[in-house]
């Protein structure tokens, strides 16, 4: 059962509503006018190797970027542009050689541009998730928006990657989600915080928009949790405190978060210990991610308290100027 609250005046869906269920046609391309879409693959595997794949389309074009992180080698990161295809009923879309589609309830992830050779399968562990219905209004009556869902948690990846004709069996586990809105982002917002935290069989997923100066700089948050392959929290009820930041690429990022999340029982997240792994930007609409893999610790009061380690993902959205945003 979802705790609802009212962050400030345009939070009138996130986190006012109880959450709608995902489908598979709300995953796929919605093709709606002036609306940048993305969809964000992420992986580990038992060795270390971390990598993540996002596809963005805008007008037409497509846009895609692999990021490579392994143990004691060079992160490799490769970009393409080019025109895309997608289904309307499912999440079938093709930017150049590089593919994401659904089968059933399984995600299938193909790249295979220059050196970088990745076939990865996605077979979800928990259902999808999305806090109220995903939509987050701006502007004087809502009409500018951003929606984010969570059609997989957290999934089981296995597959191969092979590197300049080395090929590797990966296994490991991976999370992907959708992102939709309608506006260059710095007209609304000033950042975000997006994570993954993974202890044990707990998953737990956090986020956080902050507004602009227009805005007041509110903080729109929603978290999320949930045990073996049950969800049993969805709130709004997150108190984001950064102690910590440091800039890489005229990018923030935080060094330590105290999560702290107001359900019953409370339970709290540290993060800290971050590495960065990539930044970039392939959005039109002035996105511009950094993505970090971090340690942490989950803490969940009950008697006696339950503490445990754990590792996860935090992505710092910073927003850039107006200048930049349509650009090819």
């Amino acid at each position: 059962m979802r705790e609802s609250t009212f962050s400030f005046w345009q939070d009138t869906n996130f986190n006012a509503l109880p959450d709608q269920p995902l489908s598979a046609a709300g995953n796929a391309y919605q093709g709606q006018a002036g609306e940048e879409e993305s969809w964000f693959y992420e992986a580990a595997a038992e060795d270390g190797t971390y990598l993540n794949l996002l596809l963005a389309v805008y007008d037409g074009e497509g846009r895609a970027r692999l990021t490579l992180a392994r143990t004691g080698q060079e992160v490799l990161t490769r970009d393409i542009t080019a025109p895309f295809t997608a289904a309307s009923t499912h999440l079938d879309l093709q930017i150049g050689s590089t593919h994401i589609r659904q089968a059933g309830d399984c995600f299938e992830v193909q790249w295979k541009e220059g050196e970088m050779d990745l076939d990865l399968k996605y077979q979800p562990l928990l259902p999808g998730w999305q806090p109220g219905d995903g939509r987050i209004n701006y502007g004087e009556k809502g009409n500018k928006y951003f929606i984010w869902s969570v059609p997989v948690p957290r999934a089981e990846v296995s597959g191969t990657l092979k590197v300049a004709g080395d090929k590797k069996n990966f296994k490991g586990y991976g999370y992907h989600d959708h992102r939709r809105y309608n506006f260059p982002l710095a007209q609304a917002l000033s950042g975000a915080y997006l994570g993954r935290f993974y202890a044990n069989d707990y998953t737990f997923l956090w986020a956080a928009f902050r507004g602009n100066r227009l805005y007041s700089g509110q903080e729109i948050t929603a978290m999320y949790l949930a045990k073996d392959r049950q969800q049993v929290l969805s709130s709004g009820n997150l108190v984001v405190q950064v102690y910590e930041q440091e800039n890489r690429d005229g990018i923030n990022y935080p060094v330590e978060i105290d999560l702290q999340g107001g359900s019953q029982p409370p339970l709290r997240v540290i993060i800290k210990n971050p590495t960065v792994v990539a930044t970039g930007s392939i959005s039109r609409l002035g996105a511009r991610n950094l993505y970090c893999r971090h340690q942490g610790e989950l803490k969940i009061a009950t008697q006696p308290e339950l503490a445990l380690a754990g590792q996860g993902f935090t992505e710092a959205l910073a927003v850039i100027n107006d200048q930049v945003y349509h650009e090819k």
